[in-house]
């Protein structure tokens, strides 16, 4: 069985970046992306040093500003295993449609919200962000495209991806001021969430060190 072609991008379009970049300051880096995406094996994505890999993902708020938790399962990167997260979303395999780094990235982020938290979406998400994790290598091989939905109940059904049995966080909303109480038990890219989104009352970003980018 061949293996799945992902979307990936030159390392190089972010330099050192560690943070979660405002959705306005990066249009320029969109446009030069748009210019140099390709397609990779996933195996070699997930070595490769000069090629990152673009995940369109999501949160999820309520109309009271809460936000959407969920709790990974214990299979994967060991960084991630049973972590809390404010993130759904996944990679981008290639397909016969020939669009705009935009357009595929808006695409494939539609369908992976109403397959993995049954959200049928009236009108694409919003974008907030690109997330960047310098942390390792294998984070640094991932470049999150995050965006923010409205619903007001989720039904999480990726069973590869979330505890949703056995877990009393999997589905269920909570303030800013609990997620900062929280932040610990959470993910890298929820933590810059957390930290430079969320921005509850009281938390301040950890120190960060690039060590990859």
């Amino acid at each position: 069985m061949q293996a799945t072609e992902v979307l990936v991008f030159p390392r190089t379009v972010f330099g050192s970046a560690f943070s979660l970049l405002p959705w306005e300051s990066v249009q320029s880096k969109i446009a030069e992306i748009e210019d140099s995406f390709s397609w990779l094996h996933r195996p070699d994505a997930e070595q490769s040093e000069d090629m990152v890999q673009a995940i369109p993902c999501t949160i999820v708020k309520d109309s009271e500003d809460r936000y959407c938790l969920f709790r990974r399962v214990k299979e994967g990167r060991k960084d991630l295993s049973k972590k809390l997260s404010l993130i759904i979303g996944g990679h981008i395999d290639e397909t016969d449609d020939q669009d705009c780094f935009l357009t595929t990235l808006s695409r494939n982020l539609i369908r992976e919200i109403d397959e993995e938290i049954g959200v049928r979406l009236e009108e694409p998400p919003r974008p907030v962000g690109v997330i960047i994790d310098g942390s390792s290598m294998a984070a640094s091989r991932h470049v999150a495209f995050l965006h923010e939905i409205i619903a007001e109940r989720v039904s999480a059904q990726a069973l590869e991806e979330f505890s949703i049995k056995h877990s009393k966080y999997t589905g269920k909303f909570a303030s800013a001021s609990r997620l900062g109480e929280l932040r610990d038990e959470f993910d890298p890219w929820s933590r810059l969430v957390i930290e430079e989104y969320a921005c509850p009352a009281g938390v301040e970003p950890k120190p960060r060190q690039g060590l990859f980018l």
